[in-house]
């Protein structure tokens, strides 16, 4: 039976070939968009799968009373855990090496340098309780000692390259001058998609019992640094609401009478959840990854509408077969199986073609892949098994129903040669819904992406309060230690030296930031007392000003002054409401406490300028005179009308920086494309969707084009007999055209209210957003409307010219 009706669908396909191509191509280009975009979201969904016991192994994370949250957690606060907090089985603590910056191999000649390596952290024996790896050489063990560091498989050839796992133990790496620490073990590679894929392990004591810890100030229970990572295993049964109470507990116990409100406080979060919280530090938020998937079944919905369309529309052509069929006594069930044997080959061959089309979406949508993305992922089982259920679903989806319309044909009708008036009244009017339907999507689409655009042209045009052109910044490896001052202090001044460069700054960042440095202030009023929380800080010299072009409403810059006990501060405007005066000058004199420092002078309030990305309000600002030097922010003031010296300065400018720094790389860049940064995920969905309208609107005329096609060919005859009765060829054109135009325009009046909700949904997430006008909803009708005509002209043009003499000669 299979193969009469396999030689049956060949024969099919082979006779009625354009609107087989058709189909073909539309179910393809669904199918590999699906496929692509499943990959992406199998790929998020497949993290931290492997842990043994991970149901049991959370993160302790730090919430900030009611206004934000850090992955990180106090120093102090992972022992505490351990001694103090019943329930917990396992506690591993971790702290990120972001701070070495170069290493040196004992041994080699001239002490080779290495300049990069793979994510390293400081770390304790019970880590690979929690997170194991397979040992080539030792056991977790050798982290209780000093000065000892374990190194990935892969890390081994970057160290060592031709040495042996057991050549290296022993061996010593030198990082930044003066951290000696000796090699003690080797670990496989991770071969699982993990967010905790760290390659080198230094013990944690060699962190916590030097110098290395002071880096971050005296630790206490209320100073929280993201790379101080801490994990627990629960007991078994344990639940995490009553671990949460005890740590909750134990932070009341250390952190004094702190309000509630305010009080920073370790909580516990499932390692299942850390991917996906982007509110912490998560990578992509699960609502991003079902958007995706609605994305491939829409793509797929249009190509199988597409099917269905042709597949109705040219049912009639093949009426006399299935009349022929039943009356030799061919059942109902036969017929539809023959007719899904056919879609089942046709979405085959579209599944074949979509997997060598797949690579090239893969690469339309890489700004949504993670660099260790590999198309191997496309080689596992559960993606065949995805196209083998993509593939039934599909074929009973577009199948169906046609198959279902076939069989309704009733031999004495369709072997009276009645076939097409029969058809088009039960078809013709699913078919005008479904070519609406298509056509909405794709408007919906237009729509979104032209209000993206427009809103990604407004945020990267708008005045932000400051100078963000010809500004260089790059950061000073050690401003922190006391010999980095020192040599910081030197680059500075050589850079004033410079004639490329116009003014030189230091700060502890820039005036937008892509996160947030905040703290408490109690402003001092009359004697009073007020606080304020969650207010953002900047420390600068007396460059900042002039250098980002910030304006003053009243007083004064800062002045840097070493000397005085009392720094000088300037508040934004924001922070000036927030005192309750709209007067600048009367704040001009005023003190406030910052935390537990000394009291700070307000000498001058500046116009508000963006403090964050505009996807969020401008905030309560201070910047503070940076007496104690403390920024390690550099930035470097081109001029403008000179961009043609630029590259002179920047190797001047490396030049000095090499001379102080000789084992670090310069990394430097322009402010303004940092700036641009800030907004790489909307550019990414910005990118996506565009393709995604192309590949809607692509599928919608492919069906457009099949459709006009089947009715050209219909009408062949009349067209014919019209041209001969003396009708023109715009009449004619106006005849096939006019009934497919008038479906496009209902679509495009149908689209605009989806359109409307779904673009200020997305500006919802902006503080500063463009306007939606009437223009963007007429400039997008005009336009599908245009892609429409241009796709039935290419059509109706040609049936239209045809000589009447081919078409009537059989009469």
């Amino acid at each position: 039976m299979f193969k009469k009706n396999l030689r049956i669908a060949l024969r099919n396909l082979k006779k009625y070939k354009s609107t087989s191509a058709i189909n073909i191509l539309g179910l393809a280009v669904g199918i590999s968009a699906s496929l692509a975009i499943f990959l992406i979201v199998h790929y998020d969904f497949s993290f931290d799968k492997w842990e043994p016991n991970r149901d049991e192994i959370y993160r302790v994370y730090t919430k900030f009373g009611e206004y934000g949250t850090n992955s990180g957690i106090s120093l102090l606060a992972p022992p505490a855990i351990a001694d103090k907090v019943a329930g917990v089985k396992t506690v591993a603590h971790i702290y990120e090496a972001d701070m070495l910056n170069y290493a040196k191999i004992a041994g080699e000649q001239n002490d080779k340098r290495i300049g990069t390596w793979g994510s390293t952290v400081f770390a304790d024996p019970d880590y690979f309780k929690l997170f194991p790896r397979s040992w080539l050489v030792g056991t977790p063990d050798v982290l209780s000692n000093m000065n000892t560091i374990v190194l990935a498989k892969s890390e081994v050839a970057r160290f060592f390259p031709g040495d042996t796992y057991d050549d290296v133990t022993g061996r010593v790496i030198t990082f930044e001058d003066s951290i000696q620490l000796t090699v003690r073990g080797v670990v496989d590679d991770l071969k699982e998609h993990s967010d905790f894929d760290y390659k080198n392990f230094i013990s944690l004591n060699t962190f916590m019992e030097t110098s290395l810890k002071r880096r971050d100030g005296v630790p206490s229970w209320s100073s929280v640094n993201g790379a101080s990572q801490c994990f627990i295993r629960l007991d078994h049964g344990i639940t995490p609401a009553a671990i949460n109470g005890q740590i909750e507990d134990l932070y009341a116990v250390n952190t004094g009478k702190v309000d509630k409100k305010y009080r920073k406080v370790g909580s516990l979060q499932s390692i299942a959840d850390i991917h996906f919280n982007m509110e912490i530090d998560g990578k992509v938020s699960k609502p991003s990854l079902v958007n995706l998937v609605v994305l491939a079944l829409l793509l797929l919905l249009l190509a199988a509408i597409n099917f269905i369309n042709l597949s109705t529309a040219q049912s009639t052509l093949r009426a006399k077969e299935i009349g022929v069929r039943k009356t030799f006594g061919s059942a109902n069930r036969s017929i539809i199986y023959q007719f899904l044997t056919e879609t089942f080959i046709l979405i085959v061959m579209a599944t074949v073609l979509a997997i060598v089309i797949t690579p090239v979406l893969l690469h339309v949508f890489s700004g949504f892949l993670p660099e260790d993305f590999s198309i191997q992922e496309a080689l596992s089982p559960v993606v065949i098994l995805f196209l083998l259920v993509t593939v039934i679903v599909v074929t009973i989806l577009a199948g169906l129903y046609p198959a279902f319309v076939l069989t309704r044909f009733k031999p004495i009708v369709v072997m009276g040669n009645r076939p097409a008036a029969n058809g088009k009244s039960k078809t013709a009017g699913l078919r005008q819904v479904l070519t609406v339907a298509q056509f909405v999507i794709a408007q919906v689409f237009l729509i979104v992406v032209i209000v993206i655009g427009k809103q990604i042209h407004y945020v990267m045009n708008k005045d932000l309060g400051f100078r963000k052109d010809a500004i260089l910044t790059f950061n000073v490896p050690d401003a922190a230690s006391v010999n980095g001052k020192g040599r910081k202090a030197v680059l500075y001044n050589e850079l004033k030296k410079m004639p490329g460069i116009q003014r030189a700054g230091l700060a502890s960042g820039p005036p937008t930031l892509p996160g947030f440095n905040i703290t408490s202030i109690s402003w001092l009023p009359d004697g009073k007392k007020v606080d304020f929380d969650n207010i953002h800080v900047r420390t600068a010299d007396e460059n900042y000003l002039p250098l980002f072009d910030i304006k003053l409403l009243a007083g004064r810059n800062i002045q840097v002054d070493s000397t005085r006990k009392i720094r000088e501060a300037m508040i934004n405007e924001t922070f000036m409401r927030k005192m309750g005066v709209s007067d600048p000058v009367k704040v001009i004199g005023k003190y406030f406490v910052e935390g537990e420092a000394d009291s700070s002078l307000i000498v001058g309030v500046m116009k508000d300028f963006s403090t964050m990305d505009l996807h969020s309000p401008i905030v309560p600002t201070v910047v503070l005179s940076d007496a104690e030097s403390w920024g390690s922010l550099m930035s470097v003031l081109l001029y403008r009308g000179q961009s043609e010296s630029w590259p002179k300065t920047i190797a001047g400018i490396g030049k000095a920086f090499h001379s102080l720094y000789p084992d670090v790389d310069f990394h430097y860049s322009f402010y303004d494309e940092t700036l641009g940064r800030l907004y790489e995920a909307d550019l990414r969905l910005s990118v996506l969707l565009k393709w995604a309208t192309g590949l809607a609107i692509f599928i919608s005329c492919l069906g457009l084009l099949g459709l006009v096609t089947f009715m050209a060919n219909q009408r062949r005859k009349e067209i014919g007999i019209r041209k001969v009765l003396g009708a023109s060829l715009i009449s004619i054109i106006s005849l096939l055209s006019c009934s497919m135009l008038k479906l496009v325009l209902l679509a495009s009046v149908i689209a605009f209210p989806f359109a409307w909700f779904f673009s200020h949904k997305w500006l919802e997430d902006f503080a500063f957003k463009t306007s939606i006008g009437w223009g963007v909803f007429v400039v997008s009708a005009v336009g599908m409307l245009l892609i429409a005509l241009t796709v039935l002209w290419m059509r109706t043009i040609k049936a239209a010219g045809e000589n009447p003499v081919l078409s009537l000669k059989d009469e």
